[in-house]
């Protein structure tokens, strides 16, 4: 029953080992997906719309 249990523990630390280095791989391709999603919308944001401190006027509105 011990060699059971032993061999079902070295298995699940064996698999474990080999899982980690894809699931790092993993983790970083998404980061990278997410980082540039969001760099992309922020970037499509401010053509929109620039932005504006509180209480300045716009330079359009000092010309006139």
């Amino acid at each position: 029953m011990a060699a059971i249990a032993f061999n079902s523990a070295h298995r699940a630390e064996h698999i474990g080992g080999r899982l980690k280095p894809a699931l790092t791989v993993l983790r970083e391709m998404l980061d990278a997906y997410v980082s540039h999603r969001m760099r992309l919308a922020a970037s499509e944001a401010e053509q929109i719309r620039p932005r504006q401190l509180p209480g300045t006027s716009s330079p359009s509105k000092k010309a006139q």
